[in-house]
């Protein structure tokens, strides 16, 4: 599969969180996200200066997170996971934000130092090692034929 399809396919199946995506259709896809990204943030800066958050970066993260949720939980059912994974960094991301009120709450003018900054940093590591999970599940390859999710629509025959 290549950029193009891989982007149209993205679209197409923007609420499709059912099926099974290829590793190509995915990174093309995240590579394709990457650069409309980094366009809308050149032209927010070019036209928009001075503001905080600009329109099209706005536009742009709102056009591409549906199709990119679907395509990552196609993904993991291509690994033969369950899309539910893609909540693992979810956890981790509360918890900080429960140990930043629990060490404001016990020092607010330190909050950065002592038993505050293990309530902030044992969250936000355990908050990478997750993306670093999801990130190797995004690379390892499909699952061959058939499985929970659907058949391997590229296994060949």
């Amino acid at each position: 599969m290549g950029f193009g399809d891989s982007i149209g396919e993205g679209f197409f199946n923007y609420m499709n969180f059912r099926d099974r995506a290829t590793r190509a259709e995915y990174w093309w896809w995240v590579l394709f996200a990457i650069i409309v990204a980094i366009v809308a943030g050149i032209l927010d800066a070019l036209i928009f200066w001075g503001w905080e958050n600009g329109p099209f970066g706005l536009v742009t993260s709102l056009a591409l997170f549906f199709p990119g949720l679907s395509v990552t939980v196609r993904r993991l059912h291509d690994t033969n996971r369950s899309g539910w994974w893609i909540l693992l960094p979810v956890i981790p991301f509360i918890l900080s934000i429960v140990g930043f009120i629990a060490a404001l709450s016990l020092d607010p003018f330190n909050w950065y130092r002592g038993p505050g900054l293990v309530y902030i940093a044992v969250p936000g590591l355990l908050f990478i090692a997750a993306l670093i999970v999801i990130t190797v599940f995004m690379f390892l390859p499909s699952n061959p034929g058939n499985n929970r999710f659907g058949p391997n629509r590229y296994a060949g025959s």
